[in-house]
C-alpha cells in the first residue's frame, strides 16, 4: 500500500505534469496563431521566423512545417524553402519514413533554385536509400538532366521510372529525349546516328509528330523527297493541330517532286481538317502560282467569311494594293501596317498545362517543363 507521503508528492506530480504540459501546449498555440496570422498579413519573412524558430520540431508539427515550406517554393520564396526544410532536417527528431518525406521536398526546392548539383545527390541518394521514394526521387533527378540537357542520362533515369499510372508520360518524354539527340545530331550532318535516335523514338511514342517532322527533314537531306513527304504528311494524322509545322518543308518536297498538284491536293485536305490561317495562305500561295491574283483574292475573301483573321485581313489588303494608287493606297498601307502591328503582338504558341505564350515553336515548355504541351495557336485572332 503507498504510504501518505508517497500519494501526495504523486498527486502533486501528476498536476505540476498537467500544468507544464497545458502551459506547452497553450504556447505552442500561441505561435501557430502568431504565424499563421503573419501568412494571413503577407508577412512571410515573420511567419516563417515564428513557426521555425520559437516552435519545437515535435511529430505532430512536422506536416505544418511541410506544409510551409510547399507554400513558399510555390510562391518562388525558395530560400526561405530551403530554410525550412533544411530546419527540420537538422532541428527535429524524425523516424525514416518522415526524414525522407522531408528530403524530397528539399530535392524540389534545390531543383527550382537551380542548385542542381544538390538536388540530383540529394534526390539519387534517397532513390538507393527508400524503395518507397525512388519513383518521387528519380522523377527530381530526370528534372536535372532536363534542365542540363543530358539526355543519354535523362533517357536511363526515365527508363526506371516507367511502369503505373504515368508511363505513358514518360515513355513520351523519353520519346523527346531521342528526338533532342536526333537533332544534335542532324546539326553535325550525322544523319546515320540521327536515323538511330528517331528509330528508338518510335519504339517510345509512333504517335509522336516530332518524329516525323524529323524523319521528314532527314529524308530531305537525303534527296529522298517521297519518304519526305510521307512522313511530312503523316503528322496530320498523328496530330492535325501541328501541320503548320509540317508545311515549309513540305512545299520543298513536293518541288523536288515536280508536283504542285500533289502538294496543292494534301492542302484541301489539312484545311478541311484544320482550318488555320497558315493552312489558307500556303494553299492561297499555289492557287495565285496556278490560277493567277483574282483567284487569290476570291479564295481568300470566302475563307475570310468563314473564319476571320487578322492575317487573312493582311493578306486581302495586300492583293488590293497592287491595283490602288494615290489616297487609297495610302489608307491601304496604313490600315496592312496597323493590322501587321496587331499580329505581331499575338503569340504564336501556347502551352496547354500552364497557359506559357511565345513567338516560337517549343517541344519542351520552359515554364512547367512538360513535354509536347505547347501548340500552334490556330484560332481567329491568334493567326
Amino acid at each position: 500500500m503507498i504510504d501518505g507521503g508517497l500519494l501526495v508528492f504523486l498527486v502533486l506530480g501528476a498536476v505540476g505534469l498537467g500544468w507544464f504540459l497545458g502551459r506547452r501546449e497553450r504556447k505552442r498555440s500561441h505561435y501557430y496563431e502568431m504565424g499563421l496570422r503573419h501568412l494571413l498579413n503577407d508577412e512571410p519573412d515573420q511567419a516563417v521566423a515564428t513557426l521555425v524558430t520559437e516552435l519545437d520540431f515535435e511529430k505532430d508539427s512536422i506536416d505544418t512545417h511541410l506544409a510551409l515550406g510547399g507554400l513558399l517554393r510555390r510562391r518562388g520564396e525558395l530560400e526561405k524553402a530551403v530554410f525550412v526544410h533544411e530546419s527540420v532536417l537538422n532541428k527535429a527528431r524524425l523516424d525514416r519514413a518522415t526524414r525522407n518525406m522531408v528530403q524530397i521536398e528539399l530535392a524540389r526546392d534545390y531543383l527550382q533554385a537551380g542548385l542542381l548539383d544538390r538536388a540530383e545527390t540529394m534526390s539519387m541518394n534517397l532513390a538507393e536509400e527508400n524503395p518507397e521514394y525512388r519513383s518521387e526521387s528519380l522523377k527530381v533527378a530526370l528534372q536535372v538532366y532536363e534542365q542540363e540537357r543530358d539526355w543519354y542520362r535523362a533517357i536511363e533515369i526515365a527508363q526506371q521510372v516507367t511502369g503505373g499510372a504515368q508511363e505513358s508520360k514518360i515513355e513520351n518524354a523519353i520519346s523527346h529525349y531521342c528526338c533532342e539527340l536526333a537533332e544534335l545530331a542532324i546539326a553535325e550532318d550525322n544523319i546515320e546516328a540521327a536515323t538511330d535516335h528517331l528509330t528508338k523514338a518510335i519504339g517510345h511514342n509512333a504517335s509522336n509528330p516530332r518524329v516525323s517532322l524529323l524523319q521528314g527533314q532527314v529524308s530531305l537531306s537525303n534527296q529522298d523527297a517521297k519518304a519526305a513527304v510521307r512522313h511530312f504528311e503523316r503528322v496530320l494524322v498523328q496530330n492535325p493541330i501541328y501541320v503548320s509545322e509540317s508545311l515549309l518543308p513540305l512545299k520543298s518536297a513536293y518541288q523536288l517532286l515536280a508536283d504542285p498538284d500533289g502538294y496543292r491536293q494534301y492542302l484541301t485536305q489539312c484545311l478541311e481538317q484544320t482550318p488555320a490561317m497558315v493552312v489558307v495562305l500556303a494553299l492561297g500561295q499555289v492557287i495565285e502560282e496556278q490560277e493567277g491574283s483574282e483567284a487569290l483574292a476570291r479564295f481568300i475573301a470566302n475563307q475570310m467569311q468563314v473564319n476571320p483573321s487578322l492575317r487573312g485581313f493582311v493578306e486581302l489588303i495586300e492583293i488590293n494594293l497592287v491595283h490602288a494608287e494615290g489616297r487609297l493606297a495610302h489608307n491601304l498601307t496604313l490600315l496592312k501596317d496597323f493590322a501587321e502591328a496587331m499580329v505581331k503582338e499575338k503569340p504564336g504558341y501556347r502551352c496547354n498545362d500552364c497557359g506559357f505564350e511565345g513567338k516560337r515553336m517549343r517541344w519542351h515548355c520552359p515554364s512547367c517543363r512538360e513535354w509536347a504541351s505547347i501548340e500552334p495557336l490556330l484560332g481567329q485572332d491568334s493567326d
